[in-house]
């Protein structure tokens, strides 16, 4: 399988989700976001992709909030109408097809926007930019996602990854993510991070990717994956998994001048 664009990624793990909002992290993800939605009482909430559907059946039993979905692919939302469209909730689902990275989403207009194993698929420059800009000042970032360890300065993982895995962008270092939100004024309010298991050949696999490459790749960064990521015989790593919620800052009066 070779994706070319997002959408075709997201029609793809569709069914299963072995890459996006996957059914295995998702207790550890909702316990979270709930905790948010319940401390922050978000109003308008933006979601970036339909991704699991799980997600989006929560957060409408969880809140009374209007829920807005920016999903690039037109099948994925008829597949969730068929499937959710007689929930009682959904008069507050609102689906937007269009670009994540040109979200087309008006200012201001949400007080919470959830991303959930997108991040590493998206300009996150562009991105973050265009989910500032949709935010309400003191609106809730909720973001989760992998990060790579600190010690991987070299970013060895992403190497890998990128073998595999078509359109991965870049994980950012625990820390570095961080300073990220911070930047583009976003200031963390909850942090979560638990050491999560990845076998690298069941996502080549799943990909089609070459496992050969892959070996190789293995093979040559042994040591540090060994030492970094506590490499298994069966190529199973152990990768931090980081649930953050941050608060949209109103810029300082310098930067608006």
């Amino acid at each position: 399988m070779k994706c070319n664009t997002l959408k075709e990624l997201i029609e793809f793990d569709a069914s299963v989700h072995n890459l996006i909002e996957s059914d295995t992290r998702f207790q550890l993800v909702v316990d979270r976001l709930y905790d948010c939605i319940h401390t922050y009482q978000p109003k308008v909430i933006v979601k970036i992709g339909i991704g699991n559907p799980r997600y989006i059946q929560a957060i409408m039993e969880q809140s009374k909030a209007l829920l807005v979905v920016v999903e690039p692919s037109l099948s994925v939302i008829q597949s969730f109408y068929t499937a959710y469209g007689s929930k009682e909730w959904i008069n507050r689902f609102y689906p937007v097809a269009g670009n994540v990275n040109d979200f087309p989403v008006d200012y201001y207009k949400a007080d919470m926007l959830v991303c959930i194993d997108y991040f590493d698929l998206l300009d996150t420059g562009r991105s973050i930019d265009e989910f500032r800009r949709a935010l309400q000042f003191d609106g809730v970032f909720f973001l989760s996602g992998f990060v790579l360890p600190n010690d991987d300065v070299e970013g060895i993982f992403d190497e890998i990854v990128h073998a595999i895995h078509p359109l991965h962008t870049d994980y950012y270092l625990e820390d570095d993510l961080k300073t990220f939100l911070h930047l583009n004024e976003f200031e963390i309010a909850k942090v979560h991070t638990e050491n999560t298991a990845l076998n690298l050949f069941s996502i080549a696999e799943y990909l089609n990717a070459d496992t050969n490459q892959l070996q190789k790749s293995i093979e040559e960064q042994k040591e540090k994956l060994i030492t970094l990521y506590s490499l298994q015989g069966d190529g199973t790593v152990t990768l931090p998994y980081m649930i953050v919620a941050s608060i949209r800052q109103k810029p300082s009066r310098d930067e608006t001048i």
